[in-house]
């Protein structure tokens, strides 16, 4: 019990101390959030259309969450009307957010997941119904020719190499069946890649891919469904790069340079010209 304890005395110390300097992190600061289950969602994917979930956007509202949410655990917990104001800056991606009253995001979504799941329900709807994203969801392929695969996994490397990490991908499996992940780390070993997932449907763990030339899909360890996937939502970095510009005031260079770097994903929203502008 003392052990367990301490660990977690130590992982809030973590956070605590990259919210005291949330204009100062760089990449590896970002990376060691990510790996902290206190500051994952705490409630896996449900909900959604015929309660087929929301992934998609659980996978989203998680990735800004790492980047733009800061904590002020001194301060009084917020109403519904705040927890709303927050949760519409980290969906709009276009603001840093202070969640006054708690330590880390797992507390904050534990205590408002109703909230929270209303606002990942309309989100789908929205980017279904105008934005029509559940044609990209059903378009892809679950399995490809060994040399098509090859070369899918060398592009969904290149995009990673390039991009922050907590990379977007859409895994397609067989049907109209489509999951998300977030791509936290991928390397390259003998013979193919090993990748490291944020899935919603285990959102305080680590899951892991292992990709052979010849492998015709992916699969987790966790024994999911067979996948192709498919890099997506590339432009939501660069409007998480300047919510972050603006309140840092141009401390976070290197974050937003990386940001502004990346292409376009094999799913992306229409671009507005308000979103084109630096």
């Amino acid at each position: 019990m003392k052990i367990l304890i301490l660990l977690s005395l130590l992982a809030t110390s973590s956070l605590f101390a990259q919210s005291r300097n949330f204009c100062e992190r760089n990449r590896g600061d970002i990376l060691s959030l990510m790996e902290e289950p206190l500051a994952r969602i705490a409630f896996k994917n449900a909900g959604g259309l015929m309660d087929g979930g929301v992934c998609w956007w659980h996978s989203r509202l998680q990735r800004s969450s790492f980047f733009l949410a800061k904590y002020s655990p001194d301060k009084t917990k917020p109403n519904p009307s705040q927890v709303n104001a927050i949760l519409s800056g980290l969906r709009n991606m276009d603001r840093v957010v202070t969640i006054p009253g708690y330590e880390n995001f797992e507390a904050f979504t534990r205590d408002h997941q109703g909230q929270i799941q209303n606002l990942l329900n309309d989100w789908q709807i929205f980017d279904g119904v105008y934005n029509f994203q559940w044609i990209r969801g059903i378009s892809g392929n679950s399995a490809l020719p060994p040399k098509d695969m090859e070369m899918r996994m060398n592009s969904v490397y290149q995009s990673f190499r390039q991009s922050p990490a907590a990379m977007w991908i859409l895994a397609q499996m067989k049907g109209v069946v489509s999951h998300a992940f977030l791509v936290i780390g991928m390397q390259v070993v003998n013979g193919g890649y090993d990748l490291e997932l944020i899935d919603s449907n285990h959102p305080r763990d680590i899951v892991r891919v292992r990709y052979q030339t010849g492998d015709q899909f992916l699969q987790t360890d966790r024994g999911s469904t067979a996948f192709v996937p498919y890099v997506g939502f590339q432009e939501d970095f660069r409007k998480i790069s300047r919510g972050l510009s603006a309140f840092c005031k141009n401390k976070t260079d290197e974050l937003v340079l990386e940001m502004n770097n990346v292409t376009p994903g094999d799913v992306e929203l229409p671009v507005r010209s308000e979103d084109q502008s630096e």
